[in-house]
């Protein structure tokens, strides 16, 4: 038998989220499929959804090239752009559109390719990537006989679109919304939190991540607007022991009894992708209850109290998280975010449904 660790991907699930995403935002959708489809896998995601969307978006060249070679063609946006100007020939050869997010990405692109299409990054105050206002600007205006990139989209990314607080995305917007009176193009503004939580933020095209994956930036929003877990992590428990009041479980001895207590060890830690950080009360269903975390997370094995619930056996099932435990609530037990957790699941068996 083989570890009972897995990881089962719902690929309906995902087309499922898609058609929400596309209710909600009104527009097209570019489907963001990077970090291995946020751990769900590229390949397998992209091709379920290549008959939902307009296209789909990666962060590098050797992502792009996966999908390229898995047989999807629709447009691919590199949300980076080009490392290199040799990696512009690459764009050709692969037919893949880049954000051009500074000036020599810019030139490479003028010099190869000036006759085909790009994205075009405004930095409305992340100050991670993009042209700011006045540069923007300056870069439509340039003279007729310099080869200028064609700017299909003008996007930006917002630093807080997960906050409800408006004033935190208005700004931004404004910046926005003055460069677009320059472009005669169309816009790309929302993620998965501004097309949940902003409708004033909804552009042509969304750029839908996180809860395409069933999951939603603030962990309270995604039942609400029906998206549904698109990954199951689950095991079975594969010891059972009662300590005496005092004793400790795990390394650290970080848990202590404070009655007899029943312990029931999980083929699942860090290893897998649980987090390490798990905190004590950090939610496991088994057998159609939540039981809490005890002791400290280790490479391949976590304990949970099942004192008080005598069904359970050795090989009983086990959900880490999935329909019945919220991946976000285990992040927030583990002091992390629900991205990190599912791009961080390599080592369990994988299946698709």
């Amino acid at each position: 038998m083989t570890r009972p660790a897995r990881i089962t991907v719902h690929l309906n699930n995902i087309i499922h989220n898609t058609h929400v995403a596309r209710k909600m935002h009104g527009g097209k959708i570019l489907a963001v499929v990077k970090a291995n489809a946020y751990g769900h896998g590229d390949r397998q995601v992209a091709a379920a959804l290549a008959p939902h969307v307009e296209g789909f978006a990666v962060a590098c060249l050797e992502e792009a090239i996966i999908l390229r070679e898995e047989g999807i063609t629709q447009p691919i946006v590199l949300l980076e752009g080009p490392f290199s100007e040799q990696e512009v020939f690459e764009y050709n050869r692969y037919q893949l559109t880049p954000v051009i997010h500074h000036i020599d990405q810019w030139q490479w692109w003028s010099a190869v390719n000036s006759q085909k299409p790009i994205w075009l990054k405004l930095d409305t105050g992340m100050h991670r990537l993009g042209f700011n206002e006045f540069e923007t600007i300056q870069l439509c205006s340039y003279k007729p006989n310099h080869p200028v990139p064609i700017v299909e989209v003008l996007m930006t990314h917002f630093a807080n679109a997960d906050s409800l607080n408006l004033g935190m995305v208005e700004l931004p917007m404004q910046r926005f919304e003055r460069v677009m009176q320059h472009f005669k193009v169309s816009s790309s503004v929302a993620n998965s939190a501004a097309i949940m939580l902003h409708p004033q933020l909804r552009g042509h095209w969304a750029r839908p991540g996180l809860m395409l994956y069933g999951v939603d930036p603030l962990g309270r929003v995604a039942e609400q607007v029906g998206l549904k877990p698109a990954m199951s992590f689950t095991s079975e428990v594969i010891a059972l022991r009662w300590i005496e009041k005092g004793e400790a479980v795990g390394y650290g001895s970080l848990f202590t009894a404070d009655k007899p207590t029943r312990v029931a060890t999980i083929a699942c830690g860090y290893a897998d992708g649980y987090p390490r950080t798990a905190m004590h009360n950090a939610p496991v269903w088994i057998n159609g209850e939540i039981v809490p975390l005890i002791g400290r997370v280790s490479m391949d094995m976590i304990t949970v109290d099942v004192t008080h619930h005598h069904h359970v056996q050795v090989g009983s099932t086990v959900e880490l998280w999935g329909e019945r435990v919220s991946v976000a609530d285990v992040a927030r037990h583990g002091g992390t975010l629900a991205y990190e957790l599912l791009c961080h699941t390599h080592r369990p068996s994988r299946y698709y449904d």
